[in-house]
Protein backbone atom coordinates (compact mmCIF):
# COMPACT_ATOMS: atom_id res chain seq x y z
CA UNK A 1 0.00 0.00 0.00
CA UNK A 2 1.47 3.76 -1.03
CA UNK A 3 1.19 6.07 0.93
CA UNK A 4 1.06 10.34 0.23
CA UNK A 5 2.88 12.48 2.21
CA UNK A 6 0.32 15.31 2.50
CA UNK A 7 2.52 18.00 3.74
CA UNK A 8 4.80 17.61 0.43
CA UNK A 9 2.37 17.81 -2.00
CA UNK A 10 1.17 20.95 -0.30
CA UNK A 11 4.27 22.60 -0.39
CA UNK A 12 4.48 21.56 -4.40
CA UNK A 13 1.63 22.95 -5.03
CA UNK A 14 2.23 26.19 -2.96
CA UNK A 15 5.25 26.77 -4.94
CA UNK A 16 3.31 26.19 -7.94
CA UNK A 17 2.39 29.43 -9.97
CA UNK A 18 0.40 29.71 -13.33
CA UNK A 19 -0.07 31.83 -16.29
CA UNK A 20 -3.20 31.69 -18.33
CA UNK A 21 -2.13 31.84 -22.49
CA UNK A 22 -4.10 34.53 -24.53
CA UNK A 23 -6.52 32.97 -27.08
CA UNK A 24 -4.59 32.69 -30.24
CA UNK A 25 -1.51 31.49 -29.56
CA UNK A 26 -0.41 28.52 -31.79
CA UNK A 27 0.75 25.42 -30.42
CA UNK A 28 3.71 25.61 -31.73
CA UNK A 29 5.18 28.72 -29.68
CA UNK A 30 3.52 27.11 -26.95
CA UNK A 31 5.73 23.82 -27.42
CA UNK A 32 8.42 26.18 -27.88
CA UNK A 33 8.27 27.49 -24.63
CA UNK A 34 7.98 24.68 -22.47
CA UNK A 35 10.53 23.44 -24.34
CA UNK A 36 12.93 26.45 -23.61
CA UNK A 37 11.61 27.49 -19.71
CA UNK A 38 11.03 24.10 -18.86
CA UNK A 39 7.39 24.60 -17.50
CA UNK A 40 4.37 22.45 -17.78
CA UNK A 41 0.90 22.77 -19.83
CA UNK A 42 -2.61 22.19 -18.45
CA UNK A 43 -5.74 22.43 -19.49
CA UNK A 44 -8.00 24.26 -16.61
CA UNK A 45 -11.88 24.09 -16.38
CA UNK A 46 -13.46 26.98 -15.05
CA UNK A 47 -16.62 25.85 -13.22
CA UNK A 48 -18.52 29.32 -12.74
CA UNK A 49 -18.52 29.92 -16.93
CA UNK A 50 -18.17 25.88 -17.93
CA UNK A 51 -15.01 27.10 -20.39
CA UNK A 52 -11.66 25.18 -20.68
CA UNK A 53 -8.45 27.39 -20.87
CA UNK A 54 -5.46 26.83 -21.50
CA UNK A 55 -2.30 27.21 -18.91
CA UNK A 56 1.64 27.00 -17.90
CA UNK A 57 2.57 26.52 -14.74
CA UNK A 58 5.89 26.11 -12.78
CA UNK A 59 8.30 28.02 -10.74
CA UNK A 60 7.77 31.56 -10.81
CA UNK A 61 11.27 32.09 -11.96
CA UNK A 62 10.31 29.41 -14.43
CA UNK A 63 6.97 31.70 -15.06
CA UNK A 64 8.45 35.15 -15.38
CA UNK A 65 10.91 33.46 -18.16
CA UNK A 66 8.05 31.82 -20.20
CA UNK A 67 6.03 34.82 -20.20
CA UNK A 68 8.66 37.25 -21.99
CA UNK A 69 9.71 33.87 -24.12
CA UNK A 70 5.88 33.66 -25.28
CA UNK A 71 5.96 37.43 -25.99
CA UNK A 72 9.65 37.11 -28.17
CA UNK A 73 8.56 33.92 -29.91
CA UNK A 74 5.08 35.33 -30.61
CA UNK A 75 6.54 38.55 -32.31
CA UNK A 76 9.34 36.93 -33.94
CA UNK A 77 7.06 34.44 -35.59
CA UNK A 78 4.59 37.33 -36.98
CA UNK A 79 7.82 39.42 -38.36
CA UNK A 80 9.46 36.25 -39.58
CA UNK A 81 6.21 35.31 -41.25
CA UNK A 82 5.77 39.17 -42.92
CA UNK A 83 9.28 39.31 -43.89
CA UNK A 84 9.36 36.01 -45.70
CA UNK A 85 6.33 36.50 -47.52
CA UNK A 86 7.37 39.71 -48.75
CA UNK A 87 10.68 38.08 -49.79
CA UNK A 88 8.54 35.62 -52.07
CA UNK A 89 6.29 38.35 -53.18
CA UNK A 90 9.55 40.28 -55.18
CA UNK A 91 11.81 36.78 -55.67
CA UNK A 92 14.41 38.02 -53.33
CA UNK A 93 16.78 36.15 -50.92
CA UNK A 94 16.73 37.95 -47.35
CA UNK A 95 19.20 37.71 -44.59
CA UNK A 96 18.23 38.61 -41.07
CA UNK A 97 20.93 39.66 -38.56
CA UNK A 98 20.83 40.31 -34.41
CA UNK A 99 23.48 40.75 -31.93
CA UNK A 100 21.41 39.69 -29.15
CA UNK A 101 21.58 36.13 -28.56
CA UNK A 102 18.12 35.58 -27.52
CA UNK A 103 15.98 36.83 -30.23
CA UNK A 104 18.73 34.98 -32.47
CA UNK A 105 17.58 31.89 -30.52
CA UNK A 106 13.92 32.74 -31.27
CA UNK A 107 14.57 33.47 -34.36
CA UNK A 108 16.39 30.26 -35.10
CA UNK A 109 13.66 28.41 -32.94
CA UNK A 110 10.30 30.07 -34.89
CA UNK A 111 12.17 29.61 -38.31
CA UNK A 112 10.91 26.12 -38.71
CA UNK A 113 7.52 26.80 -38.18
CA UNK A 114 7.76 29.83 -41.18
CA UNK A 115 6.56 28.94 -44.89
CA UNK A 116 9.12 29.98 -47.39
CA UNK A 117 11.65 29.45 -44.91
CA UNK A 118 14.44 29.07 -47.47
CA UNK A 119 13.96 32.95 -48.70
CA UNK A 120 15.22 34.02 -45.19
CA UNK A 121 18.83 33.01 -43.83
CA UNK A 122 20.45 33.93 -40.70
CA UNK A 123 23.50 35.67 -40.32
CA UNK A 124 26.47 34.89 -37.77
CA UNK A 125 27.62 38.41 -38.40
CA UNK A 126 26.41 41.99 -39.35
CA UNK A 127 27.32 42.26 -43.48
CA UNK A 128 28.65 46.14 -44.29
CA UNK A 129 25.98 46.99 -46.37
CA UNK A 130 23.92 49.92 -46.31
CA UNK A 131 21.23 47.95 -47.83
CA UNK A 132 18.94 47.02 -44.67
CA UNK A 133 16.07 47.15 -42.88
CA UNK A 134 15.84 47.43 -38.98
CA UNK A 135 13.50 46.02 -37.02
CA UNK A 136 12.48 46.04 -33.21
CA UNK A 137 11.39 42.75 -31.70
CA UNK A 138 10.51 43.09 -27.73
CA UNK A 139 13.33 45.89 -28.01
CA UNK A 140 15.74 44.10 -29.85
CA UNK A 141 17.37 45.14 -32.82
CA UNK A 142 16.42 42.47 -35.97
CA UNK A 143 18.33 43.69 -39.26
CA UNK A 144 17.09 42.74 -42.49
CA UNK A 145 19.28 42.55 -45.48
CA UNK A 146 17.74 42.60 -49.04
Amino acid sequence: MKTMNTDDNFNNTSNRTELPIPPGIPQSIIIRVIETCGVNYEIKKDELFDKEYPVLYGDKDNIENAKSYLILFTEAKLALRDIARLARRFKKEVKVYTNDEDLKHAIELVLNDITNKDKIEILNEKLDSEDFETINICGKTLYVFV
